[in-house]
């Protein structure tokens, strides 16, 4: 049924006649990529997070980005999006109020990593998708769940460092 839908939508898009679809720039509808939430709470407390995009159409406050590059991929944005030096950055020099919008995004400077780096940074998103999908399943428990992505942001945030040159 959804099928029908869109193909509706993409056929009828723009004929003239009340209540007829208007779809613009299809190109950028459906595709994989990497979102946050517009509100965020105070940036202190609750940092900006980054997460996967399923394939959707989102809006204003659920905005989505892609990388235009095939070789990085969205899992290292997603790690790098959400490294303690990226969030401090942005709530210090691109926005710190509670709204995170796309042209904030666009200001954050990617590093391009070597193939060890990007292999690192995907292992360890990897892992902490399987940790979450074993807490949800009840293979361990809320704690272990916590001290593990713990231990995932502390290896996301050092080798954000180094490949920054921070460290």
């Amino acid at each position: 049924m959804l099928l029908n839908i869109l193909q509706y939508l993409k056929t009828n898009s723009g004929k003239k006649g009340e209540g007829m679809p208007v779809f613009r720039n299809p190109q950028y509808y459906f595709k994989e990529g990497f979102c946050w939430s517009l509100i965020n709470g105070t940036r202190s407390e609750n940092d900006l997070k980054f997460r996967l995009s399923t394939r959707s159409v989102y809006d204003v406050g659920g905005m989505s980005l892609h990388s235009v590059v095939d070789y990085i991929s969205q899992k290292f944005i997603v790690c790098i999006g959400n490294s303690n030096l990226i969030s401090r950055y942005t709530e210090s020099f691109v926005n710190f109020t509670v709204n995170f919008q796309i042209n904030d995004a666009r200001q954050i400077p990617i590093i391009i990593p070597s193939k060890k780096d990007l292999n690192f940074f995907e292992e360890l998103f990897d892992n902490a998708i399987k940790i979450k999908k074993d807490q949800y399943s009840n293979k361990i428990t809320l704690e272990e769940t916590e001290l593990k992505l713990s231990e995932i942001q502390e290896k996301i945030d050092n080798l954000v460092l180094k490949l920054y040159k921070i460290i």
